[in-house]
């Protein structure tokens, strides 16, 4: 019985985040990649169903929609990338006292970002000035209000996203589509917002199951 409810469990998952995934594809000029809100979805799987779940459905659903919407050439890499983030979350999910962590590794990354392109684009090294204090004060905020103490946990976990399509554009897909290796680096600030916005869907959807009795710890 527990068989089937792993298996029925990852198809349902596959079939949201591939959903979640195409839904909404936001073009990024940097690396010919998108952003999507497909995070959602695996983070949801995350919390429910664990990280066997949220990998293989985070892995296969978020590959089939690359190759559906035409970015072939980032399928194998999401299909590795996507897989791991959700083991990684779906292991760290049920943990606590994380938000110090989380806000400072989102503070200083986007503090790097911005001194990082301020001699080659002041619009994003302004937004990453801005979002760095914002981010970290809003998560720390954020994890004291209830059912919201998960929020740190997804947010550390879905580095492993940003990290990973970091080192697949820079080393792979961007050259081999022509485009500059640094172009990888711009697309940074949108994989951490990808991350942001997919946790602050996935919590308080979470909650609400929860509270209607759908799901246990």
């Amino acid at each position: 019985m527990r068989g089937a409810r792993f298996w029925l469990d990852t198809s349902v998952f596959t079939v949201l985040v591939f959903a979640a995934t195409a839904v909404i594809a936001v073009y990024q000029p940097f690396t010919g990649g998108y952003v999507n809100l497909g995070e959602s979805m695996i983070y949801l799987a995350a919390l429910i169903s664990g990280p066997l779940v949220a990998g293989l459905a985070g892995g296969v659903g978020a590959a089939l929609a690359d190759l559906a919407l035409g970015y072939a050439i980032f399928a194998p890499g999401t299909l590795v990338i996507k897989m791991a983030e959700g083991i990684v979350v779906g292991h760290l999910a049920r943990r606590g006292g994380m938000a110090p962590l989380a806000a400072a590794i989102y503070a200083a990354l986007f503090l790097s970002i911005s001194y990082l392109s301020w001699g080659s684009s002041h619009t994003i090294s302004v937004v990453s000035l801005i979002l760095a204090p914002a981010v970290a004060a809003a998560v720390l905020l954020a994890s004291r209000r209830e059912g919201w103490d998960r929020l740190p946990s997804l947010l550390v976990g879905g580095l492993v996203m940003v990290l990973g399509y970091f080192l697949y554009e820079f080393f792979l897909s961007n050259p081999l589509q022509g485009r500059p290796r640094i172009g990888a680096l711009w697309e940074v600030p949108g994989n951490m917002i990808q991350v942001l916005v997919g946790a602050a869907i996935a919590v308080p959807v979470y909650a609400f199951l929860k509270r209607a009795g759908y799901v246990r710890d």
